[in-house]
Protein backbone atom coordinates (compact mmCIF):
# COMPACT_ATOMS: atom_id res chain seq x y z
CA UNK A 1 0.00 0.00 0.00
CA UNK A 2 1.42 3.06 -0.98
CA UNK A 3 1.03 6.46 0.64
CA UNK A 4 1.99 10.16 0.20
CA UNK A 5 1.86 11.02 3.80
CA UNK A 6 4.44 13.88 4.40
CA UNK A 7 4.65 13.53 8.49
CA UNK A 8 5.16 9.64 7.71
CA UNK A 9 8.78 8.19 8.44
CA UNK A 10 9.23 4.45 8.07
CA UNK A 11 11.66 2.51 8.83
CA UNK A 12 13.58 0.31 6.14
CA UNK A 13 11.73 -2.64 6.97
CA UNK A 14 8.67 -1.22 7.99
CA UNK A 15 4.94 -1.17 5.35
CA UNK A 16 2.02 0.59 5.30
CA UNK A 17 -0.98 -2.30 5.95
CA UNK A 18 -3.53 0.40 6.68
CA UNK A 19 -5.19 3.93 6.40
CA UNK A 20 -8.10 5.60 7.77
CA UNK A 21 -9.40 8.78 9.33
CA UNK A 22 -12.26 9.93 11.58
CA UNK A 23 -15.12 10.12 9.88
CA UNK A 24 -16.46 13.56 8.54
CA UNK A 25 -19.95 12.74 9.61
CA UNK A 26 -18.50 13.32 13.19
CA UNK A 27 -19.40 16.82 13.10
CA UNK A 28 -23.07 17.01 12.70
CA UNK A 29 -23.56 17.37 16.20
CA UNK A 30 -21.68 20.68 15.98
CA UNK A 31 -23.32 21.78 12.27
CA UNK A 32 -26.65 21.14 14.23
CA UNK A 33 -25.66 23.55 17.36
CA UNK A 34 -24.88 25.92 14.91
CA UNK A 35 -27.75 26.14 12.83
CA UNK A 36 -30.21 26.17 16.13
CA UNK A 37 -28.29 29.01 17.58
CA UNK A 38 -27.62 30.83 15.10
CA UNK A 39 -31.88 30.65 13.52
CA UNK A 40 -32.61 31.99 17.22
CA UNK A 41 -30.16 35.12 16.89
CA UNK A 42 -31.65 35.82 13.62
CA UNK A 43 -34.91 35.30 14.68
CA UNK A 44 -34.05 37.50 18.15
CA UNK A 45 -32.62 40.43 15.61
CA UNK A 46 -35.74 39.86 13.33
CA UNK A 47 -38.47 40.52 15.87
CA UNK A 48 -36.70 43.66 17.45
CA UNK A 49 -36.33 45.29 14.32
CA UNK A 50 -39.94 44.63 12.79
CA UNK A 51 -42.47 43.35 15.60
CA UNK A 52 -41.92 44.84 18.54
CA UNK A 53 -41.32 48.30 17.64
CA UNK A 54 -39.10 49.19 20.57
CA UNK A 55 -37.51 52.35 21.22
CA UNK A 56 -33.84 51.44 21.16
CA UNK A 57 -31.21 53.85 21.17
CA UNK A 58 -29.66 51.74 18.53
CA UNK A 59 -30.50 51.70 14.87
CA UNK A 60 -31.82 48.34 13.04
CA UNK A 61 -28.19 47.58 11.27
CA UNK A 62 -27.00 47.88 14.23
CA UNK A 63 -28.93 45.13 15.59
CA UNK A 64 -28.60 42.99 12.23
CA UNK A 65 -24.93 43.72 12.69
CA UNK A 66 -24.66 41.64 16.36
CA UNK A 67 -26.78 38.81 14.94
CA UNK A 68 -24.29 38.44 12.14
CA UNK A 69 -21.69 38.58 14.67
CA UNK A 70 -23.29 36.07 16.78
CA UNK A 71 -23.80 33.53 13.77
CA UNK A 72 -20.20 34.03 12.99
CA UNK A 73 -19.15 33.16 16.85
CA UNK A 74 -21.14 30.34 16.54
CA UNK A 75 -19.14 28.77 13.13
CA UNK A 76 -16.13 28.53 15.48
CA UNK A 77 -16.83 25.57 16.53
CA UNK A 78 -18.02 23.06 13.36
CA UNK A 79 -15.29 25.07 11.79
CA UNK A 80 -12.97 23.94 14.30
CA UNK A 81 -13.89 20.37 14.65
CA UNK A 82 -14.25 19.82 10.77
CA UNK A 83 -10.33 21.62 10.27
CA UNK A 84 -9.08 19.14 13.06
CA UNK A 85 -11.24 15.37 11.66
CA UNK A 86 -9.40 16.52 8.01
CA UNK A 87 -5.91 16.94 9.57
CA UNK A 88 -6.26 13.76 11.71
CA UNK A 89 -5.14 10.49 10.27
CA UNK A 90 -4.50 7.05 11.57
CA UNK A 91 -1.98 4.40 9.47
CA UNK A 92 -1.02 0.95 10.82
CA UNK A 93 2.14 -0.46 9.82
CA UNK A 94 3.77 -3.60 10.19
CA UNK A 95 5.55 -2.44 12.93
CA UNK A 96 3.25 0.16 14.05
CA UNK A 97 0.14 2.50 14.76
CA UNK A 98 0.62 6.16 14.04
CA UNK A 99 -1.94 8.83 14.78
CA UNK A 100 -1.10 12.37 13.80
CA UNK A 101 -3.44 15.29 14.53
CA UNK A 102 -3.27 19.06 14.39
CA UNK A 103 -4.10 21.73 12.48
CA UNK A 104 -1.41 24.32 12.47
CA UNK A 105 1.17 22.06 14.08
CA UNK A 106 1.57 18.30 13.34
CA UNK A 107 1.24 16.16 16.54
CA UNK A 108 2.28 12.04 15.85
CA UNK A 109 1.51 9.67 18.45
CA UNK A 110 3.13 5.84 17.69
CA UNK A 111 2.75 2.88 19.43
CA UNK A 112 4.47 -0.31 18.23
CA UNK A 113 2.56 -3.32 17.67
CA UNK A 114 4.89 -5.79 19.32
CA UNK A 115 3.88 -4.06 22.55
CA UNK A 116 0.12 -3.46 22.36
CA UNK A 117 -1.04 -6.14 25.21
CA UNK A 118 -5.01 -5.51 24.66
CA UNK A 119 -7.22 -3.87 21.84
CA UNK A 120 -11.16 -2.64 23.02
CA UNK A 121 -14.20 -1.58 20.16
CA UNK A 122 -16.03 0.45 22.04
CA UNK A 123 -19.27 1.47 20.37
CA UNK A 124 -22.67 3.92 21.61
CA UNK A 125 -26.35 2.78 20.43
CA UNK A 126 -25.74 4.43 16.72
CA UNK A 127 -22.43 3.30 16.22
CA UNK A 128 -23.90 0.10 16.90
CA UNK A 129 -26.79 0.87 14.40
CA UNK A 130 -24.49 2.81 11.80
CA UNK A 131 -20.83 0.54 12.24
CA UNK A 132 -18.81 2.97 13.70
CA UNK A 133 -16.64 3.52 16.67
CA UNK A 134 -13.36 3.93 18.85
CA UNK A 135 -10.38 1.51 19.15
CA UNK A 136 -8.13 2.26 22.72
CA UNK A 137 -5.27 0.63 22.37
CA UNK A 138 -3.27 -0.92 25.61
CA UNK A 139 0.03 -1.11 26.08
CA UNK A 140 2.34 -3.48 28.51
CA UNK A 141 2.62 -1.82 32.01
CA UNK A 142 0.71 1.43 30.91
CA UNK A 143 -1.92 2.80 32.91
CA UNK A 144 -5.54 2.76 30.56
CA UNK A 145 -5.35 3.36 27.02
CA UNK A 146 -2.34 4.31 25.45
CA UNK A 147 -3.92 5.39 22.20
CA UNK A 148 -7.28 5.82 20.88
CA UNK A 149 -8.87 5.58 17.08
CA UNK A 150 -11.58 7.82 17.10
CA UNK A 151 -14.76 7.59 15.47
CA UNK A 152 -14.00 4.61 12.25
CA UNK A 153 -16.56 3.78 9.94
CA UNK A 154 -16.04 -0.05 9.91
CA UNK A 155 -13.85 -0.54 13.14
CA UNK A 156 -13.40 -4.06 12.86
CA UNK A 157 -11.16 -4.01 9.56
CA UNK A 158 -8.33 -2.27 11.36
CA UNK A 159 -9.08 -4.27 14.87
CA UNK A 160 -9.01 -7.63 12.48
CA UNK A 161 -5.62 -6.06 10.52
CA UNK A 162 -4.12 -5.16 13.87
CA UNK A 163 -4.44 -8.34 15.29
CA UNK A 164 -2.55 -9.94 12.40
CA UNK A 165 0.10 -7.47 13.10
CA UNK A 166 0.22 -8.02 16.14
CA UNK A 167 0.09 -11.91 16.25
CA UNK A 168 3.27 -12.25 13.38
CA UNK A 169 4.95 -9.38 16.03
CA UNK A 170 4.43 -12.37 18.58
CA UNK A 171 6.14 -15.29 16.08
CA UNK A 172 8.74 -13.04 15.21
CA UNK A 173 12.13 -14.30 17.66
CA UNK A 174 15.17 -12.00 17.96
CA UNK A 175 18.44 -12.15 15.84
CA UNK A 176 21.03 -14.65 16.77
CA UNK A 177 23.90 -17.14 15.90
CA UNK A 178 23.59 -19.73 13.75
CA UNK A 179 22.37 -22.86 15.45
CA UNK A 180 25.76 -24.78 15.25
CA UNK A 181 28.12 -21.51 16.31
CA UNK A 182 29.55 -21.68 20.05
CA UNK A 183 27.62 -20.10 23.12
CA UNK A 184 28.28 -16.27 23.12
CA UNK A 185 28.69 -15.55 19.51
CA UNK A 186 25.90 -13.70 19.46
CA UNK A 187 26.02 -11.34 16.39
CA UNK A 188 29.51 -12.84 15.41
CA UNK A 189 29.65 -15.27 12.95
CA UNK A 190 30.74 -18.90 13.33
CA UNK A 191 34.16 -18.72 11.85
CA UNK A 192 35.32 -15.36 13.61
CA UNK A 193 33.46 -16.75 17.10
CA UNK A 194 36.38 -19.68 16.40
CA UNK A 195 39.45 -17.87 15.20
CA UNK A 196 38.84 -15.65 18.51
CA UNK A 197 38.65 -18.88 20.98
CA UNK A 198 41.74 -20.32 19.17
CA UNK A 199 43.44 -17.10 19.80
CA UNK A 200 42.51 -16.98 22.99
CA UNK A 201 43.85 -20.67 24.13
CA UNK A 202 47.01 -19.94 22.48
CA UNK A 203 47.47 -16.34 24.83
CA UNK A 204 46.38 -18.73 27.62
CA UNK A 205 48.90 -21.30 26.66
CA UNK A 206 51.44 -18.72 26.50
CA UNK A 207 50.95 -16.88 29.29
CA UNK A 208 50.99 -20.40 31.39
CA UNK A 209 54.31 -21.02 29.88
CA UNK A 210 55.75 -17.69 31.10
CA UNK A 211 54.32 -18.72 34.42
CA UNK A 212 55.95 -21.84 34.65
CA UNK A 213 59.55 -20.52 33.33
CA UNK A 214 59.16 -17.81 36.37
CA UNK A 215 58.74 -20.18 38.91
CA UNK A 216 61.94 -22.34 37.97
CA UNK A 217 64.25 -19.90 37.94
Amino acid sequence: MVTDFEWLSLDPDEEVVWTGAPRLRRIASNVATFALWSLVGVAVAFVVTTTLNLELPLPDLAVWGAAVLWVLLQAVSPARAYLQTEHTDYVLTSENVYRKTGVWSENVTRVGVDRIQNTQLKKDLFGNAFDYGTILLSTAGGSGAELSIADLDDPDELRNELRTQMARAGQQTPRGPESDSEPGAEGVDPETFRTLVDEAERMRETAETIERRLRNT
